[in-house]
């Protein structure tokens, strides 16, 4: 079920692999692994998404309920917006990627 939940929170927010993992500050590789089901999430990772993406702690463990936290879930995407641009430009400044 965790690994289908962080899929689906993922592709939601229309993350990489390596978008999520930075956003919510783990390594890419260890998100893989719960995504593949090769690994079982810790409680810190939970909370990692609930702090950072609004994710609804519920929702994650059982499959029930909301996804997101209404209340938090706007602040969180604006966020998370103004984080993914900052990267952008940044890569673009340092000429990785190109308009």
């Amino acid at each position: 079920m965790y690994a289908e939940n962080l899929k689906k929170i993922r592709s939601l927010l229309g993350f990489s692999v390596n978008e999520l993992a930075d956003a919510i500050e783990i390594p890419a590789r260890t998100l893989g692994g719960y995504e593949r089901n090769e690994r079982t999430p810790s409680i810190e990772l939970a909370t990692q998404l609930c702090k950072k993406l609004g994710v609804n702690a519920n929702w994650f463990v059982t499959g029930e309920g909301e996804i997101f936290n209404p209340a938090e879930y706007e602040q969180v995407k604006d966020d998370l917006t103004q984080r993914m641009d900052k990267m952008e430009a940044a890569l673009k400044s340092a000429g990785i990627l190109k308009d």
